[in-house]
């Protein structure tokens, strides 16, 4: 038998089906950290933002761009790749056709 409380498996989905342009789901949410899968369709577009804690992102599905800092360095999301950003670092994310990423936030670090 297994403890909830020291492990848990995810509902990580690693294809993408039909649904909504912008998709957003919580895995995770606790005291260290937080899980989101997010999944864009359609060429769609996570607006310039930054975060106010270390993330990081990992393409599971599809392909993407992501645009990081304000010169935009360009960085392709496909299965595997995995990013590492620092607080308060601008970021965007526009979908080729459609893309699933995996969003770890890392609150009070």
């Amino acid at each position: 038998m297994t403890n909830p409380t020291t492990w848990q498996q995810l509902p990580l989905q690693i294809s993408i089906g039909e649904g909504k342009d912008r998709q957003v789901e919580l895995l995770l949410e606790s005291p260290r950290r937080k899980l989101m899968q997010i999944t864009l369709r359609n060429g769609a577009i996570l607006a310039r933002h930054s975060a106010p804690n270390p993330i990081t992102i990992q393409a599971v599905a599809g392909s993407g761009v992501l645009y990081i800092g304000e010169a935009r360095e360009a960085v392709e999301l496909l299965p595997g790749t995995l990013v590492s950003i620092e607080t308060g670092i601008v970021h965007e994310i526009e979908a080729h056709a459609a893309v699933s990423i995996l969003l770890t936030i890392f609150p009070g670090a």
